[in-house]
């Protein structure tokens, strides 16, 4: 086995080989006597140059766009949609700035004038994901304006051209989100139509919303099946492609940064220790299954403390190989595992030439450790991770799980754990603070709690929610078998239909009508008999069982909607979802997908009350970026 930990003596020479063909690649470039032409945000004129354009935007319309860009503090994507709201509103002869709307554009020039306000209700006009769409097809500025920011440092990052698409490209149609059978968005679908998304926009209080993410819509070039032509795909200018790449790889080198940064802390690794019920599970799957670990070669892909890796090796594997991101807790899992006699130190001991211990940590994200260490494909015996987040896929960690998964385990292989289900339930007052703000030492503040509650319709809410406040059935919404789900079918849509629990006690026992104020969401991950033969577990997050560090996830409703068992002469001609004629059935489909902003993920709910006589209620669907 120690073959399998031989380093990659080499890697430094390649790499500066690389960098001086990038570097000679760039003086190419250089070289050609075309450059792009930059089109005016406001008239006709062109320009060879991004500093030129944006000059004559200062000293001729009064859009001056650096100072524009620092005094708002506006990040690249930001930025992105400022050029391409701009556009669409000279488009139309209207100010950007004060939406004043004129006759024609030269009268629009003679208006223009410096910014005065720019926000509008605390958002800027240009938040809307519309803005993260092109407004004008091959547009060089979309490119090149953020090429001046240090980029080149980056220019040598690897860059996937699907990734970009995934990260900015919209989809050119949105389909309708009403909850109507014939509307219904499919599963490869997570677009909406374009009036209902703004609505939906603005819900979300300027998060991003579900059509920035087409990893579900996007697969080799084509968009729900059918092929597209890209202007992103198709360039041939590479100084805008590799410009636009670096500033994208920038950012998400940023987010990645910081994300383990994040777990740099030893606070974070305090909390999901004291997990008990984390804990449990993970060191009873692997304890007590003697006969998968035994002698096995282990991966732990984001091995923290590396408390999992020591659990391996107290196991019995004979190699683990304990990837992490974080370069400090890479160091600290080394120093660890040293203080337990089980880091291999790579010194040989005794006659077999080998060294000794079991565990060795590798420094990196598990796409790259191939810089670091010489793994065989497809040598794994067992593949190890908590890479579970909140709602099950936030974080975005379960890629990367795959990727190591698809590289290096061996066929017939275990991966722990190898099943994971997401549930979704019906919550009541008492999952929302309504209740706290009711009575507060004996006086009534209630009106903090129904502005906190009408805020909580905008964002999704990671609190723990207790058993007693579930008022409906649980159903499972989504189950990915780890061994063989593909990254492209992380993001899905589930439809659902919920139902009072027949034992639900009523607050007042002479009414019939239960009030359901948003749904909460929660995930289980199974080690299963299929490798774990002699002691299969489950982890729940569940409100039913011990609280962990997940907690739950609650989405909350823009109103609560009334439920009842049944209703002695509804008023039919009353709302459905009201006191007067309480929903039978609430009916929901529920969409999450990866966000355009790294890490993070969208999540879509369209939401229908079904009366007793079978009549339809829909709400607007609502948008939570978590």
């Amino acid at each position: 086995m120690a073959e399998m930990l031989i380093e990659n003596e080499d890697m430094e020479q390649t790499e500066e080989e690389e960098m001086e063909n990038q570097a000679e690649d760039w003086d190419d470039w250089g070289s050609e006597d075309a450059d792009p032409d930059f089109l005016c945000l406001f008239c006709d004129s062109k320009f060879n140059s991004v500093d030129s354009l944006f000059q004559h935007c200062s000293s001729n319309h009064s859009f001056d766009f650096q100072n524009i860009i620092k005094s708002l503090e506006l990040d690249f994507y930001s930025s992105f949609k400022l050029i391409n709201y701009v556009r669409s509103q000279v488009a139309v002869n209207r100010c950007w700035s004060c939406g004043l709307t004129c006759q024609s554009n030269k009268d629009l020039q003679d208006h223009l004038h410096e910014p005065v306000s720019l926000k509008n209700d605390g958002n800027f006009p240009w938040e809307d994901d519309k803005y993260l769409k092109p407004f004008m097809q091959d547009d060089s500025l979309l490119y090149s304006f953020g090429e001046d920011e240090d980029v080149q440092e980056d220019c040598t990052a690897a860059f996937d051209k699907e990734g970009l698409m995934r990260e900015l490209m919209i989809s050119e149609d949105l389909e309708n989100t009403c909850l109507d059978d014939e509307t219904m968005i499919e599963p490869s679908s997570a677009a909406f139509n374009e009036n209902e998304s703004k609505e939906a926009s603005s819900s979300s209080n300027g998060s991003l919303s579900m059509s920035t993410s087409l990893e579900n819509v996007m697969v080799n070039g084509k968009m729900g099946g059918k092929d597209i032509e890209s202007p992103y795909l198709k360039s041939k200018d590479k100084h805008m492609k590799v410009s636009f790449a670096n500033v994208i790889t920038k950012e998400k080198k940023k987010v990645n940064e910081n994300y383990f940064g994040a777990y740099s802390s030893f606070t974070i690794h305090r909390e999901m220790i004291s997990d008990k019920v984390r804990m449990d599970a993970y060191r009873g799957a692997i304890l007590n299954n003697p006969s998968l670990m035994k002698c096995a070669t282990v991966m732990d892909v984001g091995c923290g403390t590396g408390i999992l890796s020591l659990f391996a090796a107290q196991a019995g594997a004979s190699r683990v190989i304990a990837v992490e991101a974080s370069e400090k807790m890479a160091a600290v899992a080394s120093q660890i595992a040293k203080d337990n006699g089980m880091l291999l130190d790579g010194s040989p001991s005794g006659g077999n030439g080998e060294g000794t211990g079991i565990i060795k940590v590798v420094s990196g994200m598990v796409e790259e450790i191939d810089k670091h260490i010489n793994i065989p494909p497809h040598s794994v015996d067992v593949l190890l991770s908590e890479w579970m987040g909140y709602c099950l896929l936030y974080e975005s960690m379960l890629s990367s799980v795959l990727y190591a998964r698809d590289r290096w385990l061996k066929p017939g292989g275990a991966i722990l754990p190898d099943t994971a289900t997401i549930f979704v339930a019906g919550f009541g007052k008492g999952g929302t603070s309504i209740p706290f703000w009711e009575n507060v030492y004996g006086f009534n503040m209630s009106r903090i709690g129904k502005e906190v509650f009408e805020d909580s319709a905008k964002f999704p809410i990671v609190d723990i929610v207790d058993s007693c406040d579930i008022m409906t059935n649980a159903v499972v919404i989504q189950t990915f078998d780890l061994l063989t789900v593909k990254p492209d079918e992380l993001d899905f849509t589930a439809s659902f239909e919920l139902e009072l629990k027949p034992d639900l006690t009523l607050d007042n026992t002479k009414s019939t009508t239960a009030w359901c104020y948003g749904v909460v969401l929660w995930f289980e991950t199974g080690f299963t008999s299929r490798f774990c033969k002699e002691m299969p577990t489950v982890l729940s997050t569940s409100p039913y069982t011990p609280k962990t560090h997940w907690s739950q996830t609650i989405l909350t409703f823009r109103q609560p909607i009334a439920m009842g068992f049944e209703k002695p002469n509804p008023d039919v001609t009353a709302e459905i979802g009201s006191d007067s004629c309480p929903a039978r059935r609430i009916q929901s489909r529920l969409s999450i997908v990866r966000a355009a902003e790294h890490r993070s993920i969208d999540i879509s709910l369209e939401t229908s009350g079904i009366g007793s006589d079978g009549q339809k209620h829909n709400w607007p669907v609502q948008i939570f970026n978590l």
